[in-house]
């Protein structure tokens, strides 16, 4: 069994044309249906129904589609991952990120990094926290833009790029809106809307909370800041943030909280003891030197 046959198969099951499949892989047909039936052969089952001019996938072809797909996305992935520790200014960098930092800090850290490395394409995924960490733990990505709050990273598989402030914002026309700022230890009686538990952020908040002496009442908890950002501009509770561009659009007042350091640490983090491709190792040390320009 070979890669080729693999594509071939790959791409006639998806056009159901032996003609289409030839003509976007750039081989003749004869040599397409060739190495199909080789395939066949080897596998001993046909992998699609012939009727007339008509193609489709047998049942074997069917179950044996998705096996040919991850292989061929494996061994692509492999490909750069070659690439990418032979040449480091031209491989793929895999990067997730949470929502909440996917509109402020990743669009400045990937124009000021493109403008000197444009050659360095990106794979880009947007998750919650607890999936990056699943994702880093599988090796499905090589880094992820992700804050530090329940300081699972530590100077082995963390570079700190910047510290944020995060906010209360209630509804424009909540009780609330008359003052800048407040304490945390004074919101108590309120509802809140959050973010799911299993979220690093929520769990932050709560322990803030905690430190202020309550337990906040949780009313709506969502996944991501837009979600959230609506809860509370519907004055259906009130809640601590980060600042985010889209909010001023939003009829809801920022305050600061002034008894409670309410800040998160953002920064790069990988697989412990894991091996960072050239590609991902150079945008670490490019973004690590930037911190202090700008991010």
């Amino acid at each position: 069994m070979e890669m080729h046959q693999l594509r071939y198969f790959k791409e006639i099951a998806e056009l159901k044309h032996y003609g289409k499949a030839a003509e976007r892989l750039h081989v003749s047909q004869p040599a397409l249906t060739k190495a199909i039936h080789k395939l066949e052969d080897e596998l001993e089952v046909p992998l699609f129904n012939r009727t007339g001019r008509s193609i489709d996938s047998s049942s074997y072809g069917r179950a044996f589609l998705p096996y040919v797909e991850r292989a061929l996305k494996e061994l692509e992935q492999g490909r750069k991952q070659l690439q990418g520790m032979k040449n480091p200014s031209t491989g793929t960098v895999r990067l997730a990120f949470l929502q909440s930092i996917g509109t402020t800090l990743l669009p400045t850290i990937l124009r000021d990094f493109r403008q000197v490395y444009p050659a360095v394409s990106f794979d880009l995924v947007q998750c919650s926290s607890k999936e990056a960490l699943d994702l880093l733990e599988r090796g499905d990505i090589d880094l992820c833009l992700i804050t530090n709050f329940s300081h699972t990273f530590d100077a082995e598989n963390w570079v700190p790029l910047k510290r944020e402030q995060l906010y209360g914002y209630c509804a424009n026309a909540h009780e609330l809106a008359v003052s800048d700022g407040w304490p945390l230890a004074q919101l108590a009686a309120y509802d809140f809307v959050g973010f799911k538990d299993e979220q690093l952020m929520q769990q932050q908040f709560v322990k803030w909370c905690r430190e202020a002496g309550f337990m906040p009442t949780m009313v709506f908890q969502g996944t991501d800041v837009p979600t959230v950002a609506g809860l509370i501009s519907s004055d259906l509770g009130i809640s601590i943030l980060p600042y985010y561009s889209g909010l001023e659009a939003l009829p809801i007042h920022r305050f600061t909280i002034t008894d409670m350091d309410c800040t998160r640490d953002i920064g790069l983090a990988w697989k412990r003891g894991g091996v960072l491709t050239a590609s991902a190792q150079l945008f670490v040390d490019f973004t690590s030197g930037q911190q202090n320009n700008g991010f």
